[in-house]
């Protein structure tokens, strides 16, 4: 009986996380040209992350589980600007909040197209929108553990329920970019990034938000 190695098994896992990158690129330029996702063939979009329709479908089962990947890749981005508020908010920054704010409308407004798609999908594909809210809970899961970590410093409020706050703010900052990036410019990004993180600030100190310095989008370029 042959098994996987676990090299193979790494180098595979790899590949993988290559190719999602380049579907992720490929699937967002044939978007930015106008085409709807439900639109486009596996074969338009194997061609766009530069694979073959057969290795396609080594690694997905469909284009329901290629937008689910597509999707995880996009939020983790979106986490990833979250965290530079999250791994220093014992600290009490705005600087650090506002930061984390403008790296997350700027990556939405990067992956605008893939999101789109999923929160569009999600309505009528239960497999879709099951994945999409798990990436969310994810998220929401990380924040509850810095809202535990900021009620244990004291710096939290002890009636501020960590879970129900963390969904929140989660939520909040989700349907904010939904709704609104596709309907400004750049522009209007860090008026966006500021009032969110007014919005976090009061909810979680209940004063307004402190002057702070410059703070700029993060070098993410939108589409």
């Amino acid at each position: 009986m042959t098994t996987v190695t676990p090299r193979s098994q790494v180098a595979r896992e790899a590949r993988k996380r290559d190719i999602e990158r380049h579907l992720l690129e490929g699937t967002e330029r044939l978007m930015g040209d106008g085409a709807r996702f439900t639109e486009l063939s596996v074969d338009r979009l194997a061609t766009a992350g530069g694979i073959s329709r057969a290795t396609f479908y080594v690694y997905f089962d469909d284009k329901s589980h290629l937008l689910q990947q597509l999707a995880a890749h996009a939020m983790n981005d979106l986490a990833d600007a979250a965290r530079v508020w999250w791994s220093s908010a014992s600290r009490r920054d705005p600087a650090d909040l506002v930061a984390a704010m403008a790296g997350i409308i700027s990556g939405y407004r990067t992956h605008r197209l893939v999101i789109g798609a999923v929160v569009e999908m999600s309505a009528y594909d239960a497999a879709v929108g099951s994945f999409y809210r798990q990436l969310l809970d994810g998220i929401i899961a990380e924040l509850t553990d810095v809202l535990l970590g900021e009620r244990a410093s004291g710096t939290l409020r002890a009636s501020v329920d960590p879970v129900i706050t963390a969904t929140a703010m989660t939520w909040m900052v989700e349907r904010t970019c939904v709704q609104q990036v596709p309907r400004s410019t750049p522009a209007d990004d860090p008026a966006l990034a500021h009032n969110l993180a007014e919005i976090i600030w009061g909810a979680m100190y209940l004063e307004p938000l402190p002057p702070y310095g410059p703070t700029t989008l993060s070098s993410t370029t939108p589409n």
